[in-house]
């Protein structure tokens, strides 16, 4: 089920132009929402896991090295 407009975090308009950007010269509103979605999904796991890592460090502030480290976890789950 599709997100409502307010329910998302990632606007449409800038995932149009990232698919284009990949070379596809047509792109559906359908399509672009997916991979929206596709994209907070994935963004909302590693901002997770980045936190958890923060905590076990002892730490409240999320660095750079804990989003890296984050999407080497998730890159290896998929």
């Amino acid at each position: 089920m599709p997100r409502s407009r307010k329910d998302r975090i990632i606007p449409v308009a800038p995932i149009d132009r990232l698919i284009r950007k990949a070379g596809a010269g047509r792109v559906s509103d359908k399509g672009a929402e997916k991979l929206a979605q596709i994209l907070e999904d994935v963004g909302e796991f590693i901002a997770r896991n980045a936190y958890q890592l923060t905590q076990h460090a002892g730490r409240k502030t999320i660095t750079d090295k804990d989003i890296e480290l984050a999407y080497k976890q998730w890159h290896k789950s998929v």
